[in-house]
């Protein structure tokens, strides 16, 4: 038996904790699921209340949501260095990076794709979409800054947060008319990251699960 199991549907915010598993050279198996299912796995409920991706499975019980499920991993595997330990004196920002992407850059994220979890009506729809891409162009501009002397946010390896923000970055309808290029430091830093071993046989397993369900 592996020692982690992660509950992942393919193209989702699951990318980031299978990249760090990777990553992390984790012992792992996939569980791929359905979401918006209506009879979601039991197995999958029971480890994600809301039948969200991802959630892990291992030695220490379950944990969902992508940012816990990043950083346990990649605690527990402090060899892969994908983590800013306290007392080190770039820890605040690694911090403070970690979180904005989850609290200040996701939920905008989220909107982009699902603005009927919030209104029902297409016009209300359409205007809430327009209010978060314009939000989006700050969120973006900071990180772009941030990255500036890149490529990744503490230098030339990458740790969490990294991965967070690589895979959402793989996402064009999440940029201004669909161009990340306006941002030439994310850019940049995507394709850095995607071109890491981890995250290609990753993006490998996503896209042959993806086929598999196209049949």
């Amino acid at each position: 038996m592996p020692e982690y199991t992660l509950f992942c549907a393919p193209d989702t915010y699951a990318m980031s904790a299978h990249a760090v598993l990777e990553e992390a050279g984790a012992d792992y198996g996939v569980r791929w699921i359905r979401i918006f299912d209506e009879n979601p796995d039991p197995d999958f409920l029971a480890a994600s209340p809301h039948c969200r991706t991802p959630a892990l499975a291992g030695p220490d019980g379950t944990v969902f949501e992508t940012g816990a499920v990043c950083l346990y991993v990649a605690e527990r595997h402090p060899e892969a260095g994908l983590v800013i330990p306290p007392g080190d004196p770039r820890r605040g920002a690694f911090l403070q990076w970690f979180h904005y992407l989850a609290t200040t850059l996701q939920p905008d994220v989220i909107i982009q794709y699902h603005p009927e979890f919030y209104h029902r009506e297409a016009d209300q729809q359409a205007a809430l979409k327009a209010a978060s891409m314009a939000r989006l162009k700050g969120v973006f501009e900071t990180l772009d800054t941030a990255l500036a002397d890149g490529p990744y946010f503490f230098g030339a390896e990458p740790t969490v947060p990294d991965f967070v923000l690589g895979m959402q970055a793989l996402w064009d309808v999440i940029f201004p008319d669909g161009d990340i290029t306006a941002y030439p430091n994310i850019a940049r830093h995507r394709e850095t990251i995607c071109a890491r071993p981890a995250v290609q046989n990753m993006l490998a397993q996503h896209r042959a699960e993806a086929a598999r369900r196209k049949g």
